[in-house]
This record gives structure tokens, C-alpha cells and sequence, in this order.
């Protein structure tokens, strides 16, 4: 996989992760505090469904962090090394 697509694919993760999350809490609010259910809606079947959300959200959250930084440190490194180099380079000649 190409490096453009891993942080496409990156950025995709971030938006779902927030979304979710957003949507776990938008559902857990508005559910239990400001509409009454129809019928019988036990508490508890909300309260999951939010909690499973928000968890999704957190999960692909902190993926997306950790792909981040470790791009970074990648990155990093590698300039490292570049420089490594043309220092040896030079001290050859």
C-alpha cells in the first residue's frame, strides 16, 4: 500500500472515530434526557448502544493517533540516517 493511501486511509479512521464517538454521545443525551420512548425502551438498551459507539470511536481514535506519530518517527529516522550519511560521505572524501 502506497504511502498516500495509508494516510488517506488514516484520515478515514479519524472522521469515523469522530463521528462515532460523536454519535454515541448525541444518542446517550438525547434518549435518556430529552425525549420520552413510545413504549417500553429499557435504559439500558440506549445506554449500549452509545457505549459501543463511543468505544469504536475511541479504538479507531487511538489507531489513527498511533499511525500518525509512528509516521512521524519514521520520517524522523530517516533524516536521521540521510544525514548520518552525508556526514560519512564527507569525512570519506
Amino acid at each position: 500500500m502506497s504511502e498516500k493511501k495509508k494516510m488517506e486511509l488514516t484520515r478515514l479512521q479519524g472522521i469515523i472515530a469522530i463521528a462515532s464517538f460523536s454519535a454515541g454521545v448525541l444518542i446517550a443525551c438525547v434518549c435518556l434526557f430529552f425525549i420520552e420512548p413510545l413504549g417500553e425502551i429499557a435504559s439500558s438498551a440506549i445506554s449500549i448502544v452509545s457505549e459501543l459507539l463511543v468505544l469504536c470511536g475511541a479504538i479507531l481514535g487511538v489507531k489513527a493517533s498511533y499511525d500518525i506519530k509512528f509516521r512521524k518517527f519514521e520520517a524522523e529516522l530517516k533524516d536521521v540516517i540521510e544525514t548520518e550519511k552525508k556526514i560519512v560521505e564527507k569525512t570519506n572524501l
